[in-house]
């Protein structure tokens, strides 16, 4: 059970708990009939079927890790923009889990926050659109918190990091006034200092690794533009790729 967090400055300071659910950004999209508050959370200690990018499911051993949705409705942010909503959610996310380790917090494209080679939480964004203005977003997060052991080779924990466990409650706390206040920025037109910080954050940014894409190539992250799309120069062009359009490899 979740206790209210301390005022994180949104409208809503309310958490819709669910003891398990197959996806908590499915019961925040079926909440949202009954007209939830931007800022609500809808929270689980056991999601059974969380979907992350591309499909893939979300691995989270019940009680040991945060699996959350937030509402938001950015209804200034006209739909073109709405990559800046990536930005802000995985650039509070990755200043939260930096608060609690030692090692550089980075954010893979689009926004995957890794710590080193693995990765210790994944974001699912899914918007509403009502004519060009985005009406509300269910944002759906997953922190590898206390869990021990995956059978992902690539995920690891703040538990794995510190080598003790966290308080649930004191993280998530930690990530929601975080995520705040990176909204807060956007809401005021800030929007250089946030494409300024993800960029920064950005995993393998100028450092020549493998991709593939139609075939396998050589490049680096130069950053992303205006639209989210990864670009990535090769020394004779750079090459521009949508999400799902590209792979790490």
């Amino acid at each position: 059970m979740y206790k209210i967090p301390a005022n994180i400055g949104f409208a809503s300071n309310y958490i819709h708990y669910l003891p398990s659910c197959h996806s908590t950004n499915e019961a925040a999209t079926d909440l949202l009939t009954n007209g939830l508050e931007e800022g609500t959370l809808v929270i689980t200690d056991n999601q059974t079927n969380g979907k992350g990018q591309r499909g893939n499911f979300w691995e989270a051993e019940p009680f040991k890790n945060l699996t959350f949705s937030l509402i938001l409705k950015p209804s200034f942010l006209p739909i073109q923009n709405q990559f800046k909503l990536t930005q802000i959610i995985s650039t509070g996310i990755a200043s939260a889990v930096q608060s609690f380790v030692s090692k550089t917090v980075k954010i893979k494209w689009p926004n995957d926050i890794y710590v080193g080679n693995k990765k210790v939480g994944g974001i699912l964004i899914q918007n509403n659109v009502k004519g060009n203005r985005i009406d509300y977003s269910v944002i759906g997060i997953g922190l590898n918190v206390n869990q021990a052991g995956f059978t992902t080779p690539n995920a690891i924990s703040l538990m794995n990091m510190l080598g003790e466990s966290l308080d649930l409650n004191k993280v998530l706390e930690e990530l929601t006034s975080s995520i705040f206040a990176q909204y807060s920025l956007l809401k005021k037109g800030e929007t250089k200092h946030i494409e300024d910080e993800y960029h920064q954050l950005l995993y393998q940014l100028k450092e020549f690794k493998n991709y593939e894409a139609k075939e396998r190539f050589v490049g680096k992250i130069i950053g992303v533009d205006p639209l989210g799309r990864l670009l990535i120069e090769t020394g004779t062009s750079v090459k521009c790729f949508q999400n799902q359009e590209v792979k790490f490899l």
